[in-house]
């Protein structure tokens, strides 16, 4: 195995590279607290777990997908060892991190859908900014509903996931800057023509997706190939 196939990946068709390694890990470690008794840490690291292999169909860009899954790993993991308690500004990392990478994550699955333009595809200006302004309401919509579910929770289980209101507030700002900063990563991802598709390790050409093969050259096709470090014009 070379370093390049370690690192990206393609090892095999259950395993593909480190990245699935992480998403196994987290189900793993649902089991072990599950073992250990530990019901809220293994429903926390499971429904992580859940979420991580679900966006694998995706195909997203390695840089996507990887940070996502430590995203996940990361509010989970924290929620589940009460780093939320112990360390003051976790809380605002979390709520920063996961729209930041959340939001993006489901335009392209919507792309995949044909709901929206695929920033893979040739756009313009205002295409751009249809994609920031979706991107961001979707980072926005998951903070404010998460919200919601932090209110329900409390008054009927009995947490106390909300402070005050201070916090909520808060947490809404850190969720809508994180969403902001992660639509206008997708812009510049659709400006400079890097993809939004997984790259074959190895060979100048993209997984196949299903909204691909709809179209004529789109990934998986040879006419749909740009040289590596070419970028689209204008």
């Amino acid at each position: 195995m070379t370093t390049r196939t370690l690192v990206l990946g393609d090892w095999n068709p259950w395993i593909r590279d480190p990245i699935d390694v992480v998403r196994l890990l987290l189900a793993v470690a649902a089991v072990g607290f599950l073992v250990a008794g530990d019901t809220n840490g293994a429903v926390l690291l499971g429904g992580a777990a859940v979420l991580a292999w679900s966006v694998r169909p995706l195909q997203l860009p390695r840089a996507y997908d990887a940070c996502f899954v430590v995203a996940l790993a990361l509010q989970a993991t924290g929620e589940a060892l009460g780093a939320y308690d112990a360390i003051p500004w976790f809380d605002n990392v979390v709520h920063f991190s996961l729209p930041f990478f959340l939001a993006p994550t489901l335009y392209i699955a919507l792309a995949r859908a044909d709901v929206v333009p695929d920033p893979k595809d040739h756009t313009t200006a205002h295409h751009y900014v249809g994609i920031f302004v979706v991107a961001f309401a979707l980072g926005v919509a998951l903070g404010g509903l998460w919200e919601i579910w932090e209110w329900v929770s409390d008054h009927t289980f009995g947490s106390s996931l909300q402070i005050d209101n201070d916090d909520t507030i808060g947490d809404l700002v850190a969720d809508s800057a994180g969403a902001a900063c992660g639509a206008l990563l997708l812009v510049c991802w659709a400006r400079y023509g890097w993809g939004s598709v997984r790259r074959i390790p190895g060979e100048n050409r993209y997984e196949d997706t299903e909204a691909g093969d709809r179209r004529p050259g789109g990934p998986g096709s040879l006419a749909g190939v740009r040289p590596e470090g070419e970028t689209r014009a204008g």
